[in-house]
């Protein structure tokens, strides 16, 4: 079943979108852009930027293509953050045919791409040469991404944790974002940093203890 919109169309109300960014470096795609698959999304950080900012307007970004689509389509976006999740997350998030999926891929750093993307690079391939040849812009800069004030974050592993397991744009149902959500946080907070886990109750301090962890991080980082 082919979806009721193009890639094109919700591209404009990306860009549109994108316009109002303060805290994002760069956003574009890489693969085909087959919208009756997933669009698979790569989105940096300004180096300046909080990173509870930069995560604050990611989820924007992605709950208002959730609203265009619930407005003009009845139907809704799904977040994915890894291929080998695809599958379990979009049954989870009742996904239908009508449905958008876009696997989001977010980073404070390079050497957080470089940590993410290894297991799925073949020997001979370039992460600089796959990116050029094959991420396509649709706002900023490519070359911010090898500048070096956004070359290496220390804390890029626990990035990327954030990044495999945020589910808030993924349309669960509420109880079980937040489960799935306070798992996350009891292991990042106590396993991680020795620190006392926070508990959410509801979706919005689910957001508030995940940006409070990104305002840790960048001060843990600020501080090495």
């Amino acid at each position: 079943m082919a979806k009721p919109y193009t890639w094109e169309e919700i591209k404009k109300v990306l860009k549109k979108e994108l316009q109002k960014s303060k805290h994002i470096l760069t956003y574009g795609t890489i693969g085909s852009c087959e919208i009756n698959n997933d669009i698979d999304t790569i989105i940096t950080k300004k180096p300046e930027s909080k990173s509870s900012e930069f995560y604050g307007e990611v989820h924007k970004l992605f709950e208002k293509i959730d609203a265009y689509l619930r407005e003009k389509y009845s139907c809704k976006l799904i977040r994915t953050s890894r291929f080998s999740d695809e599958e379990e997350t979009k049954a989870l998030g009742k996904f239908n045919l009508k449905d958008l999926n876009f696997q989001v891929m977010t980073y404070v750093s390079l050497s957080q791409i470089k940590k993410h993307w290894y297991a799925d690079l073949a020997p001979n391939e370039n992460l600089k040469d796959i990116l050029d040849c094959h991420h396509k812009l649709i706002f900023g800069n490519k070359e911010n991404i090898f500048k070096e004030n956004f070359k290496k974050n220390y804390y890029d592993y626990l990035f990327i944790r954030l990044n495999d397991s945020d589910r808030i744009n993924s349309n669960f149902k509420n109880s079980f974002l937040i489960e799935r959500m306070n798992k996350l946080f009891d292991f990042i907070l106590r396993k991680r940093l020795s620190e006392k886990p926070i508990s959410a109750k509801n979706l919005t301090e689910v957001k508030k203890i995940f940006y409070k962890i990104c305002d840790r991080l960048d001060r843990l980082e600020k501080n090495r």
